[in-house]
C-alpha cells in the first residue's frame, strides 16, 4: 500500500487502499422494496452472507472507521471493518447479491446519469475493500468511543457507546473521496438513501457488480 502526504494541505492519499482503512459507498437489498428517485430508509442486516457494491467515486463529509463484529442469524460471529459516515455523495453506484435458492442475481443501479446518489448517516460493515481513497484532516489512532465525526448521533445506529467500543482502534477524518471501489458489505444502516435514475433487474443473466 503506497501512501502519499500532501505537505500543508492537511490531506493524506492512499493508492490501491485495502480493508484496514475507511469504507466507500454501500446499498442494500433492502432498497429492492424502494422506489425510484425516492427518500429511502433503510435499516437491514443481510444475515445469509454477503454482497458486492462498487462505485466510480464517492465523496464523502465526516466520517470514521473501526474494527468490529456481527453475529449472524446461525450465530456466528464475522470480523468486520465498520464505518460511519456523516453525508456521501456516489456515482455510478451498483449493488448485486447472488440468491443461491433461485439461482438469480439481484442487481441495482443508480447515479449514473450525471446526478449522484446520495446518503446521509450512514453506517456500514465490510470484510473487504478496494479503491482509490483521499483525506482531508484525518487522525488514526484514536479509540473508538471518542470519536467525533460519522453518523454517531444517529439514534437508529448500532448500540454502541460513540462510534464503536472502547479501547478499540479507530481513525476519522473531515473529508473523503473515493475512487474505483469495490467492497463486500454484510451489513448497511441508514437515515436515508436517495437513488437518482434507479434500475433493478434479477434473473440468472444478470450480472454481479465485479
Amino acid at each position: 500500500m503506497d501512501k502519499k502526504v500532501q505537505a500543508g494541505s492537511g490531506k493524506t492519499r492512499w493508492k490501491r487502499f485495502g480493508i484496514t482503512l475507511v469504507p466507500v459507498a454501500a446499498i442494500t437489498v433492502g432498497m429492492f422494496a424502494g422506489v425510484a428517485n425516492g427518500a429511502i430508509p433503510v435499516n437491514i442486516t443481510v444475515s445469509g452472507g454477503n454482497f458486492k457494491v462498487s462505485a466510480a467515486e464517492m465523496d464523502a463529509k465526516d466520517f470514521s472507521q473501526y474494527g468490529d463484529s456481527l453475529q449472524r442469524k446461525n450465530g456466528a460471529n464475522v470480523a468486520v471493518a465498520t464505518a460511519a459516515i456523516g453525508h456521501a455523495d456516489i456515482k455510478s453506484l451498483c449493488q448485486s447479491v447472488k440468491v443461491p435458492a433461485l439461482g438469480v442475481v439481484l442487481r441495482i443501479e443508480a447515479g449514473n446519469k450525471g446526478t449522484p446518489a446520495t446518503a446521509d448517516n450512514m453506517r456500514l460493515s465490510m470484510d473487504g475493500l478496494d479503491g482509490d481513497a483521499e483525506f482531508t484532516n484525518m487522525d488514526i489512532g484514536v479509540d473508538a468511543s471518542t470519536m467525533a465525526k460519522g453518523s454517531s448521533d444517529w439514534a437508529k445506529g448500532p448500540a454502541l457507546g460513540g462510534n464503536g467500543h472502547p479501547t478499540m482502534f479507530g481513525q476519522q477524518a473531515e473529508h473523503a473521496k473515493f475512487t474505483d471501489v469495490k467492497q463486500s458489505a454484510w451489513l448497511v444502516q441508514a437515515g436515508k438513501f436517495y437513488l437518482k435514475d434507479l434500475h433493478l433487474e434479477v434473473g440468472g443473466s444478470s450480472k454481479e457488480c465485479f
